[in-house]
């Protein structure tokens, strides 16, 4: 037998003797499920369940693990068949992989512990309704739409935050640029009156000296006592206006100390007893002692011989000067009060104005220049504290200080 003659296996034939064709040979079809529906190589044998994530090993409700970039943007949702014993039956989700039994367990045991038919446990929110008579429990995820409010919550004040900054570094430099003229030109008065009032001294000085030298070579002369009280007055003006350039002086920081302030009153108050002899004045003093502050002692001596010789000058004669210093909680009071001949005509307050006079023959007699009290003012601020002026009578004047006391 050639090779041509070898015989030939003939094609495969359907019942009826056709033969059948490539095309038309049988395709076994998939193995398909108890629904009918195929099943993939990747998908469960029948009766095992999807794949799940394992439950925790406390099997208490966790927080599903982190997504991936994929599912990002969206929220998951589950859904629970109970029994009338609150067991989870059976559950089904979009996401079934990223939640367990136990963890489905856990939240239905918090939702009915809840007692409410909606409510919220952590970052999921539920809600209990019953169809067909099943009870069922829905949940949806919100943990991403919590963490993306929480990342535009820190973005928002971090970015509020250094806008503030920026803002307030901003209106720094304006400000500071709008009030250094100001703190220049008040800086170059109070030089001014400094300088001006040492140059009076010197003259002032010479003026007296003459004046007392020719008061005893030709005895006493009108015209001559006139230029004596007009050089003690201006003299008086110009110790005036060092005091209140020193009283703008900001204490620094060595020069401020624990004092003493009840000594320090006592001690003032002593030497201006002649003064007040001289006029018949009776000082009524009542100073509780060790009351303590922090501050400048020149300047707080400054501020109680203001008022002591305020009280000197405008005291009524042979009356009395009432004196009280005592603690009022965190504050020193001290409190000076006194009858005066007749009560200036303008509002308390107004007497701190600079080189106010309220009466100015009075003031022009006893030698005031409406600066003591504007001086006192400012050196009580500068100790955080605050000078008060009242009328508490008829004819009676009264001055309080309130300086921070020490512990």
């Amino acid at each position: 037998i050639t090779d041509d003659e070898s015989p030939v296996t003939p094609p495969p034939v359907d019942a009826d003797g056709k033969a059948i064709t490539d095309d038309e040979a049988p395709v076994t079809p998939p193995p398909v499920d108890a629904d009918g529906k195929a099943i993939g190589d990747d998908a469960p044998a029948e009766g095992e369940a999807p794949a799940r994530a394992p439950a925790p090993p406390d099997g208490r409700l966790t927080e599903p693990p982190d997504l991936d970039d994929g599912f990002a943007s969206l929220s998951t949702t589950y859904t629970a068949v109970l029994n009338d014993d609150g067991g989870v039956e059976s559950w089904s989700s979009d996401r079934e992989s990223l939640y367990s039994d136990a963890q489905v367990q856990a939240m239905a045991d918090a939702a009915l512990a809840g007692g409410r038919e909606t409510g919220r446990v952590g970052t999921q929110y539920y809600r209990l309704w019953t169809l067909d008579g099943v009870r069922r429990l829905t949940v949806l995820d919100a943990r991403l739409e919590h963490l993306a409010a929480r990342s535009v919550l820190r973005t928002t004040a971090l970015v509020a935050s250094l806008a503030c900054a920026l803002l307030s570094f901003a209106a720094w430099l304006l400000i500071g640029r709008m009030v250094k003229p100001v703190q220049d030109a008040f800086e170059r008065q109070k030089q001014f009156v400094w300088d001006a009032s040492h140059e009076f001294k010197t003259p002032l000085a010479v003026i007296s000296a003459n004046a007392e030298v020719l008061s005893r070579e030709i005895g006493p002369n009108e015209y001559l006592g006139y230029i004596q009280s007009e050089v003690k007055r201006t003299d008086s003006l110009v110790q005036n206006l060092l005091t209140l350039a020193r009283a703008e002086e900001v204490p620094q920081a060595g020069s401020l100390s624990e004092l003493d302030f009840s000594a320090l009153t006592q001690q003032t108050a002593q030497t201006f007893q002649e003064p007040m002899a001289l006029r018949g004045i009776t000082l009524d003093a009542e100073i509780e002692p060790d009351l303590r502050l922090r501050g400048s002692r020149d300047q707080l001596s400054t501020l109680l011989s203001i008022l002591f010789d305020n009280a000197v000058k405008y005291a009524a004669e042979g009356s009395t000067v009432t004196l009280r210093l005592t603690r009022a909680d965190k504050m020193l009071r001290l409190r000076m009060e006194n009858d005066c001949e007749s009560l200036p005509d303008c509002p308390p307050e107004r007497l701190f104005d600079r080189f106010y006079r309220a009466d100015s023959a009075r003031t022009q007699k006893s030698g005031g220049f409406g600066i003591g009290l504007s001086a006192a003012q400012v050196i009580t601020l500068r100790h955080r504290g605050r000078l008060e002026a009242e009328y508490p009578a008829d004819r009676r004047i009264a001055f309080t200080v309130f300086l921070p006391a020490l512990q």
